[in-house]
């Protein structure tokens, strides 16, 4: 291995390493779970508060806990239970969905910002 391989392969160790701790630390805990069924939202639920929320749609129901800041659907009357055995989720822009009832559960931060997206 020549010292020009030796040099790019630390370069871009160093890069790899950088940005996989600048998506690490600048993940922020959300401040509410919003629950919408069909892209309608329905509840704005705060993680601060422990709770057990439960959506009844025409397709069926679905139970949300939120419990030490974190959210799952715990139970579900669709087939395929996918919704039940997604992992707890707490930081923003994460979110757990049951396609069967449309519904869609996601974290959302504290503070709304003024855009959604930038597009250069």
């Amino acid at each position: 291995m020549k010292k020009a391989d030796k040099i790019l392969i630390l370069i871009l160790l160093i890069a790899a390493v950088g940005l996989g701790a600048f998506f690490f630390f600048s993940t922020e805990k959300g401040g509410f779970a919003r629950v919408s069924v069909d892209g309608e939202v329905k509840v704005e639920l705060p993680l601060s508060e422990d709770r057990v929320f439960t959506v009844e749609t025409a397709q069926g129901y679905n139970k949300i806990k939120i419990e030490q800041g974190y959210v799952t659907v715990y139970d579900a009357d669709c087939r395929d239970q996918i919704c039940v055995e997604h992992k707890r989720i707490h930081l923003t822009g994460e979110s757990i969905v049951c396609l069967p009832h449309k519904l869609v559960v996601e974290i959302v931060g504290e503070k709304e910002t003024e855009f959604d997206m930038v597009v250069g």
